[in-house]
């Protein structure tokens, strides 16, 4: 028995999208913008392509609703630690 979400087509459909980020992620890096710029679009990307990875490969998006908050307290944790980061930038003790 196969979960709705497991079939041929939309796995090839992710990889795709995958393929894709992954490309323009690799294509950004050498247009003539700011490190900034290229390093805040990258890491939205790759939000993206590990959302894609979870929700299907996972199959987060079929799963109980427990599972799904277990796989994003560690997202919310790196998210926490980045803003920290970035905050140290703008405050100086």
């Amino acid at each position: 028995m196969t979960h709705p979400a497991s079939g041929t087509r939309t796995y090839l459909a992710i990889w795709v999208w995958l393929a894709g980020l992954m490309l323009l992620s690799v294509v950004l890096a050498q247009l003539a913008i700011s490190k900034t710029a290229i390093v805040l679009i990258v890491l939205g990307l790759s939000t993206i392509k590990a959302l894609l990875v979870a929700l299907y490969y996972m199959h987060l998006k079929i799963d109980r609703r427990l599972l799904t908050f277990i796989a994003l307290v560690p997202f919310i944790i790196v998210l926490f630690a980045l803003g920290v980061l970035c905050s140290s930038r703008f405050v100086r003790l």
